[in-house]
């Protein structure tokens, strides 16, 4: 029970910081925000690990902190990066079907990780999901304007899967390392592999100076700073508190309930339109997410 608050949880805030992020990418680059939200939420976290006093440097094995680090790479350094670059190239309403991939990819790395069964509802549901995210990337004459009818959403959903299947396999790898690892250590470690991965990143870049830029304090910030503290702090440690306190699959279909957040928040407050291609890939989705985890 626990464990499944904390994925439904995780899944609502993180809805919450796509809509602010989504704004915050007319300032940031996806370069410069990844690495803003890393950094806010390694301070917040090691700041809560003071106040908590939990040791910064347990007596675990060489291999824990690799496999955490190796996690964080994959999982917020990749994940994140091609995320807001699909964010930014195709709003947070296809985004949020492009996000179901994220249930099907995880029942795949457990089945190709944590040998767990890989059944045929499950390979159908990721089918359907796939199904979603092609309709949902239809486009109606009425929908185009001029500057979109020579701008095809192919690369940007290309990336957005690539998101789903990076951020996938990075917290299916550490599965059985969370069942006896303390959620604000594991963490740390994740987001100080991914913040020190970014930074070399950005120094060896040939638009560093663009991206330091970037960061400097702006009124960017009024979205940026509450999308990092609730996206990739509050949300952060639900969602990897729901995959420590329940078994993968359930917490999995629990976060794909962000879709559905996402969908809704990005009509209320992005003003993004509902339309009937997206309702329809919406449902085909979160059918094919179900059939996934039903199956099992």
């Amino acid at each position: 029970m626990l464990g499944s608050v904390f994925a439904l949880t995780s899944a609502f805030l993180w809805a919450c910081a796509v809509i602010l992020f989504k704004k915050s990418g007319d300032v940031f680059s996806p370069v410069s925000l990844n690495i803003y939200k890393s950094i806010v939420a390694l301070v917040l976290v090691s700041l809560t690990m003071v106040i908590l006093d939990i040791p910064f440097i347990p007596d675990k094995p060489i291999n824990d902190w690799l496999l955490l680090a190796v996690s964080g790479f994959i999982g917020i350094t990749l994940a994140d990066l091609f995320f807001f670059m699909a964010l930014n190239s195709l709003g947070a309403g296809i985004v949020a079907i492009v996000e179901c991939l994220y249930l099907p990819s995880v029942i795949f790395f457990s089945f190709i990780l944590l040998k767990e069964d890989l059944s045929l509802g499950a390979i159908i549901g990721g089918l359907l999901v796939l199904t979603a995210v092609f309709v949902g990337s239809m486009r109606t004459k009425k929908t185009l304007d001029k500057t979109q009818e020579s701008k095809s959403p192919l690369p940007g959903i290309i990336i957005g899967c690539l998101s789903m299947i990076f951020l996938a396999a990075g917290i299916v790898m550490i599965k059985d390392l969370l069942e006896r690892t303390d959620v604000f250590w594991a963490t740390l470690v994740r987001v100080a592999a991914a913040t020190v991965s970014l930074l070399v990143l950005i120094l060896f870049h040939p638009k560093r100076r663009q991206y330091f830029r970037e960061l400097k304090f702006s009124r960017a910030w009024l979205t940026a700073l509450p999308a990092s503290v609730i996206g990739n702090y509050l949300a952060l440690l639900c969602w990897v508190a729901g995959m420590k306190y329940t078994t993968a699959s359930r917490a999995a279909i629990l976060n794909q309930m962000s879709s559905i957040f996402i969908f809704i928040l990005a009509a209320v407050f992005l003003k993004e339109k509902i339309t009937i291609n997206k309702t329809i890939a919406i449902l085909l989705a979160l059918t094919g997410a179900a059939l996934t985890i039903f199956s099992n």
